[in-house]
């Protein structure tokens, strides 16, 4: 009697952990079903396979790899730390720029947008006559053209309040429209006071820079710009202008010169240096970015580190 009494008892246990684990399990695969859900298992696991997660490791303060074709992001440090943009902040300003006006659009550079650069600029070398707005944004891009990056904030913001009479009404109408649109988007970690990144109050993240640049390389006007390691531009007057490119990946001449390298920026302010990098491999397109390195040279090592990792890996050619 006393054993079947106990039977009965293990008999119930059974049954109840078997319940159990058929309710638990339920829950878990209905969790399973969200892709958010499986897309951060996957990034997970990616990361501890394929990036060394200690500290230490890069010299970077904060960087991302992406695999484009997935969305997955296989190398992450503190990539939701919030930074200086620096120059990197141009990529938001020619995002939202190209939201209010055409690439043909003519732009007459205003002398006083140009002279609103700061001591120790990066400059394009832009004169007061007439660009086209894609002629500004390779001026922005390629050399990183802080000159530029005023007559375009100076000009946008003449479209959002023709009522604007100063160069700095009109940037700074150009600023709180563009804060605004990055919220929009969901950019809750970045915030930009200047249009060129000369500013040590702007802040963004890796994942921020992930988003825009994602948003940008839709467009091919953009691709073909950063890709170049000189581009010349054709001005609507006729006359041509020649830039080169920061990007020293793209460098024929360089140590770091990389031919499946095809962009996109670099920024550094304050002793903190920035580095977004496009990289075709395996059929795919990774995007990698890089935030807070020590020195110019640490940038590319971190980055040509991680290119090495990408070359070499079996799981990310599948």
């Amino acid at each position: 009697m006393k054993q079947n009494r106990q039977k009965k008892k293990t008999r119930h246990v059974i049954a109840f952990l078997f319940l159990a684990v058929m309710i638990l399990g339920g829950a878990f695969a209905f969790w399973l079903a969200r892709p958010e859900n499986v897309q951060t298992i996957k990034s997970q696991i990616s990361a501890f396979l394929f990036g060394d997660l200690k500290e230490g490791y890069y010299n970077a303060k904060s960087l991302v790899l992406a695999d484009r074709s997935d969305d997955s992001i296989f190398i992450s440090k503190r990539e939701t730390e919030q930074h200086l943009p620096a120059s990197l902040a141009k990529l938001f300003v020619v995002e939202y720029a190209s939201t209010i006006a055409d690439l043909t659009d003519t732009v007459f550079a205003d002398p006083e947008a140009i002279a609103s650069i700061k001591p120790n600029s990066s400059v394009a070398n832009l004169e007061a006559k007439n660009y086209s707005l894609q002629n500004l944004f390779a001026a922005m891009l390629v050399p990183s053209g802080n000159d530029a990056a005023y007559v375009v904030a100076d000009y946008c913001g003449g479209i959002l309040s023709p009522e604007a009479k100063t160069c700095q009404e009109r940037i700074s109408v150009f600023m709180d429209s563009l804060n605004q649109h990055l919220q929009e988007l969901g950019y809750h970690d970045t915030v930009l006071y200047d249009p060129s990144g000369f500013d040590t109050d702007a802040r963004t993240t890796a994942l921020d820079m992930k988003s825009v640049v994602d948003r940008l390389l839709e467009h091919d006007w953009f691709r073909e710009i950063i890709s170049q390691s000189t581009y010349t531009a054709k001005l609507p007057d006729g006359s041509t202008q020649t830039w080169k490119n920061t990007n020293t990946f793209l460098d024929p001449e360089s140590e770091y010169y990389h031919e499946n390298v095809i962009g996109v920026k670099t920024g550094s302010l304050s002793g903190d240096y920035n580095l977004v990098v496009l990289y075709q491999q395996h059929g795919k397109e990774f995007l990698i970015c890089s935030f807070g390195s020590e020195s110019d040279s640490a940038r590319y090592d971190d980055v040509d580190s991680i290119i090495k990792t990408i070359d070499e890996s079996n799981y990310l050619s599948q």
